[in-house]
């Protein structure tokens, strides 16, 4: 069918083409009159459903503003990429079957969407709610890799391969029913539990073999999640380079090339590795725990903030519902057919005094506020501010000073041993040395100096750390103060306009009234 549209000149989305092709989420039945008045009344914000089906349509556009739709049909066109539609977060229902399109893309955002029709199955992965899927009459041949990749959406019930190649394996329908365990509906027919039983029973060592691969995938993808948590917990403690330091000290050593080749290296080494990682561990599980008071004094924070402010809001809320109701009982009287004009001017100056007392009490509340949170804001970066400068303190006499000290150690250590392995070098005593061994110890002043340059580039890794730990320690705390304070001038200017709209207004009205009453 895309190939016979193909001969017709290409339909362009338009808000004409739009409102003919309005429809409605459910089939129901109305008149033709009620279905023009639908769709020309309907305004685009509030359409739910499109169908586009045989427009002859190559590109997938001007669907801006149609935020509450739903169901969107585009079958039978000669659409050749998917786009435009990334907006569309509502949508639940899209039909893309019988077009022109390679791959699927560009359907990342759309993580409501339950039914889905189109032509390959590719770039699926974020349709987790997919219930849907009807991919009939295109060219998938491979139904055992179309059914593996369909096994981790945990919503399908409802699938039609009906007229593609793979189709007319003679295991076709038993392959889908053993492997996809919660289908109810293959090719428009109600799935029945003793085929499935049966066909499980057929396929039991290829079902085997998939239950293994997945449960490998699966603790794969566990470990690399909780490698992810763990680098966002450093990150959130301000731990980031920590647990990888003495690699990064070895990586960017360029004398590790020539020390190597001591015999003894590897395993002064291992011994460094050893002592960096237990000093590490110990220094991040504490400091993670310490970080542990940062949340909560972050925690107390926000919330001392936001109780006062809501008391402060209550009160102000008071206020203007008593000067609401003073108004209405006043505008009561001057309804009544009895009152006079003098009776009537007086009670709107009073209103009028009444409207300048809210303004000076909204006001006075208001300065509370603003001093209060200057406070409560002064008393927070006090005490979070202690628990920086016990971070920084921490991290300089806990761990960076007792890596240099281990660094500074293991430079003795490994001096010691090279003077030892160059008396036995010259002694003859060393067996079965590399060429390249031999030519390192062959040159005491070489291996001295790349020992010195080597201990050089390892202190100016643990140093550079260091500065950047307590520099971003003391960076963060600088811009999450600064920012709190920005919110706080920002909440308290918004909440000024806010009460001098409420005077103004209520200064209008009371003018109003008072300019009727002139003669």
């Amino acid at each position: 069918m895309a190939q016979a549209l193909e001969l017709a000149e290409p339909n362009v989305i338009d808000e004409e083409l739009i409102r003919n092709c309005i429809t409605t989420v459910e089939e129901i039945s109305i008149s033709e009159d009620k279905k023009r008045e639908f769709k020309q009344e309907t305004a685009l914000e509030d359409i739910q459903a499109l169908t586009f089906s045989f427009q002859n349509i190559l590109k997938i556009d001007n669907l801006h503003g149609l935020l509450s739709l739903v169901k969107l049909q585009l079958d039978n066109n000669i659409i050749e990429k998917i786009e435009n539609i990334s907006h569309l977060t509502n949508l639940e229902w899209l039909d893309l079957s019988f077009n022109n399109i390679g791959t699927i893309e560009g359907l990342e955002s759309l993580i409501k969407l339950t039914d889905l029709r189109i032509e390959r199955l590719k770039n699926l992965q974020t349709l987790t709610n997919l219930n849907c899927l009807s991919i009939g009459n295109n060219q998938i041949t491979d139904v055992v890799n179309a059914i593996h990749y369909l096994r981790p959406f945990p919503n399908l019930r409802i699938l039609n391969m009906q007229g593609n190649p793979c189709s007319k394996d003679p295991e076709y329908h038993m392959r889908i029913i053993a492997h996809l365990k919660d289908i109810v509906y293959v090719d428009y027919r109600l799935v029945d539990p003793d085929q499935v039983q049966s066909a499980r029973e057929h396929f039991q060592d290829e079902l085997f073999e998939v239950y293994e691969e997945e449960k490998r995938k699966a603790e794969e993808m566990q470990k690399v999640e909780e490698l992810h948590q763990r680098q966002q917990q450093l990150k959130d403690a301000n731990l980031e380079g920590i647990n990888t330091l003495l690699d990064e000290m070895l990586k960017d050593d360029t004398e590790q090339e020539k020390l190597k080749n001591l015999t003894f290296w590897p395993e002064v080494i291992d011994e460094l590795q050893h002592e960096f990682r237990l000093l590490s561990e110990e220094f991040i599980e504490n400091t993670i725990k310490e970080n542990v008071k940062k949340e909560n004094e972050r925690s107390v924070f926000e919330n001392a903030l936001n109780r006062n402010r809501e008391e402060k809001d209550e009160a102000s809320i008071s206020l203007v519902h008593k000067f609401n109701l003073k108004k209405k009982h006043l505008i009561r009287q001057l309804e009544e057919d009895n009152i006079r004009e003098e009776e009537a001017v007086a009670y709107l100056k009073e209103l009028q005094e009444s409207n300048l007392e809210l303004n000076d009490d909204l006001l006075e509340i208001e300065l509370r506020q603003m001093e209060d949170d200057d406070q409560i804001l002064s008393d927070f970066e006090r005490r979070y501010g202690d628990l920086v400068n016990k971070f920084v303190e921490s991290a300089q006499n806990e761990f960076f000073s007792k890596a240099r000290e281990l660094e500074n150690n293991f430079y003795q250590n490994s001096l010691r041993m090279i003077q030892e392995e160059l008396e036995h070098f010259a002694a003859g005593q060393l067996d079965e040395l590399t060429p390249e061994a031999a030519m390192v110890l062959g040159d005491k002043e070489l291996i001295l100096a790349s020992m010195n340059t080597s201990h050089d580039i390892h202190l100016g890794k643990i140093d550079g750390l260091e500065d950047k730990i307590v520099t971003n320690e003391r960076k963060n705390f600088h811009s999450m103060m600064e920012k709190d304070r920005k919110d706080s001038v920002k909440r308290d200017r918004s909440r000024i306009t806010e009460i001098g709209a409420i005077i103004s207004r209520n200064k209008h009205e009371i003018e109003e009234l008072l300019r009727e009453m002139e003669p």
